[in-house]
C-alpha cells in the first residue's frame, strides 16, 4: 500500500511539475510576442509620422512650385506708367 501511494504521489508531482514547465514556457512565448507586436506597432507609428511628415513637404513642395511656375507665367513687367485722373481726356465716363 505504501509503495502504491508513493508512486500515486510521484506520478502527481511528475504531472504537476510538467504542467508547471509546459505553462512556464507559454508564458515566455506569450510574453516574447506581446513584445515583438508592442516592437512593431512602436515602428509602425514611426514610420507613419514619416510618411506624413513627407507627404506634407511634398505638398508644400507641389505648391510653391505651381505658384512659382504661375507667377512666372502671369508676370508681367510695368515699363511704363500711366496715371488716371477724373480729368483724363481719353476716359468715358458718363
Amino acid at each position: 500500500m505504501k509503495k502504491n501511494l508513493t508512486t500515486y504521489y510521484g506520478l502527481l508531482i511528475a504531472a504537476v511539475l510538467a504542467q508547471t514547465i509546459i505553462t512556464v514556457f507559454s508564458l515566455s512565448q506569450n510574453i516574447g510576442y506581446g513584445q515583438k507586436i508592442s516592437f512593431l506597432e512602436n515602428k509602425s507609428n514611426t514610420l507613419q509620422i514619416q510618411t506624413n511628415q513627407l507627404r506634407t513637404e511634398l505638398a508644400q513642395k507641389s505648391a510653391i512650385r505651381e505658384l512659382e511656375q504661375r507667377e512666372s507665367n502671369d508676370f508681367i513687367a510695368i515699363s511704363e506708367i500711366s496715371l488716371i485722373n477724373r480729368d483724363s481726356s481719353s476716359l468715358a465716363l458718363k
